[in-house]
């Protein structure tokens, strides 16, 4: 019995080692993930330029010419990206957007949307030489896909449609690119939620508001088509919201921060967007900072400014505060504005003067004023313990990377909207531009630094922001899948991609929201409780004769 058993043990042993033999010796395949990358000629267009609008489009940029490909820049001359940039070429329009002219028309409009249209009529003006710029570079390169800002660029839009080349556009706001009913924007005047409004209010902002801003878009349509028949080119309609026109639409923004939505697959979520190496602190910089504990850091981009009245407020209440010991330190990058932009004094809450020219030659010992300052490296450093922005993109995706909790004063644009996304994501206050008051940029200030769930909000924040960074791979891997596909097509045909699109897309509004199936139902639903009261019509009323006394 014993030698039995012990011959069963054996044979299983020996089982056992062969089959881990066998697998040992197994010889596997390594997973190949190279494509065939022929170098490409990409080209990035905007119209509108500077940092914010570009700077993450080239950071997309750098990763495709890493992996072998060129790539050209054109566009408005206010941006020159050489020093980060050296590989990308750059060549200016030869007309660009005249900033101060066009900023001093769009004063004269309250409505955000009003000044775009200002924006967007001034632009016409220069379609016909962009147009051919565009036309002149395209040909002298070879392009073989444009990267197109889709912010009022449609020379950019149209010249690849014309050249039959994939496109695709880049915005860091959803509205213009997939609008959906149950989201809206303080651009529009409304909330950027219609989840919980009323019935009216959603009516406002579905029906009426948008009738009020086809009376200002559409003659700037009929403006656009008229230069487009100047240079033979068939009229459409503005690119806003027109998808179609592009083949692949990446947005720079990412769950969390944006309210969620469903998205078409040819529309891709891909922020932030961020730089693998930014500028490091001056030593004049990194000296003020370090001397500091609690230091409020103060910028509104590279194009944006405000009034006197409110530059002097804002001045006004760092010094309140820092008097109040709310904050120790103030980094402001003035950027845009000037000395001039400011009321020579101040006057105090306890009723003592300053100048503010003292302020800006940086003679006060807590208030650093610098043109520009190394905005990441600046929220990076420990000591800076809030973040005045005007609400950019940009300086959201940096500020939530860095858990650095901000006061967002919006100025124009998407900027309100993203202040109130902050807003809900518990991150955030906001300050009216309309009705600045140094008592409530003070409460605000302190409010953010001292409470835990602002804190702890920007913990979770913080960690989407890092995970979902890396999707600007994703968004170069997409442009290469468009490269390669377009090789093979030998450019670009109506079923190009096809399916990236959406099938609701080429169906139509009737037969995409099946209304002729519902309408069938309705009618056989109808038509059925019609046979029914028919019969029982004739039913009653055979029984009524048949009931009367007949006559003899």
């Amino acid at each position: 019995m014993i030698k039995r058993n012990f011959i069963f043990l054996l044979s299983i042993f020996l089982l056992l080692y062969i089959n881990t033999t066998t697998t040992a010796t197994q010889d596997y395949i390594r997973r190949n993930i190279d494509i065939d990358r022929s170098p490409k000629n990409i080209l990035i267009g905007s119209y509108i330029g500077g940092r914010s609008h570009l700077k993450p489009m080239l950071d997309i940029a750098a990763i495709l010419i890493e992996r072998g490909h060129n790539v050209i820049l054109l566009t408005s001359g206010n941006y020159t990206p050489s020093s980060e940039y050296p590989t990308v070429k750059q060549i200016s329009l030869r007309n660009s957007l005249n900033f101060k002219e066009t900023k001093k028309l769009a004063e004269a409009y309250k409505n955000d949307y009003e000044r775009i249209a200002v924006i967007i009529e001034q632009s016409l003006k220069t379609y016909n030489n962009i147009i051919e710029d565009y036309k002149n570079v395209a040909k002298e390169y070879e392009i073989d896909l444009f990267f197109c800002d889709i912010l009022i660029n449609d020379a950019c839009l149209d010249i690849a449609n014309i050249l039959k080349k994939p496109v695709v556009g880049f915005s860091s706001f959803f509205q213009f690119i997939a609008p959906v009913s149950h989201k809206s924007d303080p651009l529009f005047h409304c909330s950027i939620s219609l989840e919980n409004e009323s019935f009216l209010e959603r009516f406002r902002c579905m029906i009426i508001q948008p009738i009020k801003m086809s009376f200002i878009f559409y003659p700037l349509a009929n403006q656009l088509n008229n230069v487009r028949k100047q240079v033979n080119i068939k009229p459409d309609q503005l690119s806003f919201g027109n998808i179609p026109k592009v083949t692949l639409a990446l947005v720079d923004t990412f769950f969390g921060f944006e309210l969620p939505q469903s998205l078409p697959p040819n529309v891709q979520e891909i922020g932030p967007v961020l730089s693998e190496e930014y500028p490091t602190l001056t030593l004049e910089l990194s000296d003020f900072i370090n001397k500091h504990k609690r230091v409020l850091y103060v910028a509104f981009g590279t194009y944006f400014t405000t009034t006197v009245e409110n530059n002097s407020k804002l001045l006004q209440s760092f010094v309140e505060a820092i008097n109040e010991n709310i904050i120790d330190g103030v980094v402001w990058a003035l950027s845009q504005t000037h000395k001039d932009d400011f009321y020579p004094t101040l006057n105090l809450i306890d009723g003592s003067q300053l100048q503010a020219s003292s302020i800006l030659n940086n003679e006060h010992p807590h208030i650093h004023i610098v043109k520009f300052a190394p905005q990441f490296a600046v929220l990076n450093h420990t000591n800076i313990k809030l973040f005045l922005s005007h609400g950019g993109a940009g300086s959201i995706h940096e500020s939530l990377y860095t858990g650095t909790p901000m006061l967002i004063f919006p100025l124009g644009a998407d900027q309100t909207g993203n202040g109130e996304k902050l807003k809900s994501a518990g991150v955030a206050l906001t300050l009216n531009k309309f009705n600045l008051d140094v008592n409530d940029i003070k409460n605000k200030i302190d409010i953010l630094l001292k409470d835990e769930d602002v804190k702890k909000n920007l913990k979770r924040m913080e960690v989407l922001a890092k995970i979902s960074s890396k999707r600007k791979y994703r968004a170069a891997d997409s442009i290469e899948y468009i490269l390669y596909s377009s090789s093979l097509n030998e450019g670009i045909d109506e079923e190009f991609l096809n399916e990236w699109i959406p099938a609701d897309v080429r169906m139509g509004f009737i037969k995409r929201n099946n209304y002729d199936v519902y309408g069938a139902l309705l009618g056989i639903i109808l038509g059925f409780v019609g046979g029914i009261l028919w019969v029982t019509f004739k039913l009653t009323r055979f029984i009524v004769n048949d009931q009367k006394p007949k006559k003899e």
